[in-house]
């Protein structure tokens, strides 16, 4: 079991918990059941139960000595963190928001004038529950080593598009997080170097750094679209959208559509 599915499942017993979640933080391998119960302020058999719960998903498992012998202190077990998640912060067992929920909605006609909607840059939580869910209209996955003329042609897509984008480099596609083979100031070297070089006129681009589980990933944060620029992807002369994870050629009546500042879904 790797440690996204304990993640998940310590979420689907966790969240919105806060009292099972307390004592899944004072589980540490030193502390035993009533010692637990004193400092939650809880019933023993209630703690009891919870633990056996996070037990039964292999959140927790009963502390043994050399001879694989239970650990007990007067009486009572004593339970540590299984060691995948030992070291886990909290905030990856709390409530997620829904990552369909991150781009926040776009003003109203009477809001509007030159205002866009804005693009939520996930947090370290939100990365991870993000790579869980897989490749959407917003994120795209690339593995650490890909080319950068790769990453730029997807950003001049995300460009067009209502939402904007967030390409998440240092996760494979599958959604596992490899970590980032290259420091964060280098990648934006690189990307901002070909995207002066192969899109016209040149937007803006911001990459940020999370640590997930212990590997650095970065995140290429591409604006929602102004509708009022129509970019090109000077390599090969076309204008380029994404339209669910795959990246399309746009018609001449979709850039036309462009040209008069309408979304082309």
């Amino acid at each position: 079991m790797d440690i996204q599915e304990l993640i998940s499942r310590g979420r689907l017993i966790l969240s919105g918990a806060p009292k099972r979640l307390s004592v899944f933080e004072l589980t540490n391998g030193k502390r035993s059941t009533k010692e637990i119960a004193r400092k939650a302020r809880r019933s023993l058999s209630s703690v009891i139960q919870d633990l056996e719960k996070m037990e039964d998903l292999q959140l927790i498992e009963k502390r043994r000595d050399a001879k694989d012998n239970i650990i007990r202190k007067d009486g009572a077990v004593v339970y540590e963190k299984v060691p995948l998640i030992k070291h886990i912060s909290l905030s990856y067992f709390r409530a997620v928001a829904r990552t369909d929920l991150l781009v926040k909605k776009t003003p109203t006609k009477q809001q509007r004038g030159l205002k866009r909607a804005s693009l939520h840059i996930p947090t370290e939580p939100e990365v991870l529950d993000i790579c869980k869910h897989g490749e959407d209209q917003i994120y795209e996955f690339k593995a650490p080593g890909t080319d950068t003329d790769r990453i730029t042609k997807e950003i001049a897509a995300f460009l067009h598009t209502k939402g904007g984008g967030v390409i998440i480099y240092g996760v494979q596609d599958d959604g596992t997080v490899m970590g980032s083979d290259v420091r964060r100031q280098d990648l934006d070297q690189r990307v901002q170097n070909s995207v002066r070089n192969t899109i016209s006129p040149q937007p803006r681009i911001e990459i940020k750094q999370r640590n997930v589980m212990g590997s650095a990933v970065l995140l290429i944060i591409i604006a929602p679209w102004d509708r009022k620029t129509i970019y090109q992807y000077t390599k090969d002369l076309r204008y380029y959208i994404r339209k669910g994870t795959n990246v399309f050629a746009l018609k001449p009546e979709e850039i036309t559509s462009l040209s008069q500042g309408q979304y082309v879904i």
